[in-house]
């Protein structure tokens, strides 16, 4: 993985958890994290255990995919229960001579809803602040089926591509969810591309 020349930012809402991939599974950021959220929501300490479990598996992927920033949602819904999601930015050097945004496009295949499965994938271009991205929204098969959003923006000057990848398990929840992810990916913003 190339590294990036410069910074990013995304934001997540407050009640997610915001973890340095790299820190998380060396250190006891995800513990502090969880405990500073029930000192601040003391309804969650039965629940203590199973946050920081779930965070430390999101961390784990994360990690195991070279992700460069993770953040996970462990919300409690009425009438829903637990409502889960993940966001991992991956950074990839892309291919020699550079990536475009209809390039990335073409290499990525669009599948149709069919009867029989909930796995379906839009492929499409979007313009966000951060610059023009390719938008692949779908569901994807896996051991859980999940509702997934990848953004995959070109890093300028050629520094390869962005990735962001938000994904839950809760199909019931696709149109939301896919509000929400795309809530997310929009406020993506370089902290400085080389003065551009």
């Amino acid at each position: 993985m190339a590294d990036l020349p410069f910074g990013f930012t995304v934001r997540v809402p407050e009640s997610w958890y915001e973890f340095d991939v790299w820190r998380a599974g060396r250190t006891g950021d995800l513990a502090r994290l969880v405990d500073a959220r029930v000192a601040a929501e003391p309804v969650l300490a039965p629940h203590r255990p199973v946050l920081l479990k779930v965070l430390r598996e999101v961390a784990d992927v994360a990690a195991g995919n070279g992700a460069v920033f993770g953040a996970a949602m462990t919300d409690h819904v009425e009438d829903v229960g637990t409502v889960l999601a993940t966001l991992m930015v991956l950074h990839t050097q892309g291919r020699a001579g550079g990536d475009t945004v209809e390039e990335i496009a073409a290499g990525v295949v669009a599948v149709p809803p069919t009867p029989g499965t909930p796995v379906w994938r839009d492929v499409g271009i979007v313009e966000l602040a951060a610059g023009r991205a390719v938008r692949v929204t779908g569901v994807e098969p896996g051991e859980i089926d999940s509702v997934v959003m990848q953004t995959l923006v070109p890093v300028p000057g050629g520094h390869g591509v962005l990735d962001l990848v938000i994904a839950s398990p809760h199909l019931s929840l696709t149109e939301p969810m896919l509000d929400l992810f795309d809530a997310i990916s929009a406020t993506l913003a370089w902290s400085d591309p080389e003065g551009e």
